[in-house]
């Protein structure tokens, strides 16, 4: 009985992250046709909230309170560090939000400390899970390089699409080195969850976004 739950589990997930690759194909689709772009754009926060709220609860449900008490500090940390870096221009270099991404609280979108959260942790069980790592700093160091790549495609697309805007023009080093160790940081905690990491749907989650980005990059490209 455990093994058809199971079984079923991964059916259901599988087809979940189907439907969810169909919605950003969409998604990608509409934002190359001018006549839905701004609705693509207008929906932008909201369709984040909701698909990163279902992932988020999919990945709570197997690993409880625990992941609670993870992922709320990684949230107020990391969007207290986007509101100083955004103030201040001292940690990823000097930078504002467009309005793209929603209401702002202390000139940043809430939605960007729950994207770090959804994105530190499915990179680091993607690393975890799909590629085996066990050591907890080798685990880290792997999934900081990943979500240093996954801003790296998303930077030019956020750009061109209003999400941020550079004041120099060009994406400073020092914002990938502030990633890289901020994601190193939260990431290490995930290697000593005691529940061992069976969905798929947190990482399977990214890995679309990071094609949908990368899509998007090539469309906007072809078309000029």
């Amino acid at each position: 009985m455990n093994y058809r739950f199971r079984a079923f589990f991964q059916n259901w997930e599988i087809m979940f992250l189907l439907i969810l690759g169909i919605f950003f194909f969409t998604g990608f689709l509409g934002h190359l046709i001018p006549l839905f772009k701004p609705l693509m754009l207008l929906l932008t926060p909201y369709l984040l909230l909701i698909c990163g709220l279902i992932t988020f609860s999919v990945t709570l449900t197997e690993q409880g309170p625990v992941l609670i008490l993870w992922a709320v500090p990684t949230f107020l940390i990391t969007f207290a560090l986007e509101a100083v870096g955004v103030a201040t221009g001292q940690i990823f270099g000097a930078y504002h939000y467009g309005s793209i991404l929603g209401a702002h609280v202390w000139d940043v979108p809430p939605i960007i400390g729950f994207n770090w959260v959804l994105v530190v942790l499915g990179i680091a069980r993607f690393v975890k899970k799909e590629l085996h790592v066990t050591h907890a700093a080798l685990g880290a160091f792997i999934t900081s390089l990943l979500c240093v790549g996954f801003d790296f495609i998303l930077e030019p697309l956020a750009i061109s699409l209003g999400y941020w805007t550079w004041d120099a023009g060009t994406v400073p080093f020092k914002n990938y080195a502030a990633w890289f160790l901020i994601s190193y940081i939260f990431s290490l905690p995930a290697w000593y969850f005691r529940q061992q990491v069976r969905s798929i749907v947190l990482q399977g989650y990214i890995i679309i976004q990071a094609i949908f980005f990368i899509l998007m990059r090539i469309g906007l490209a072809f078309i000029g």
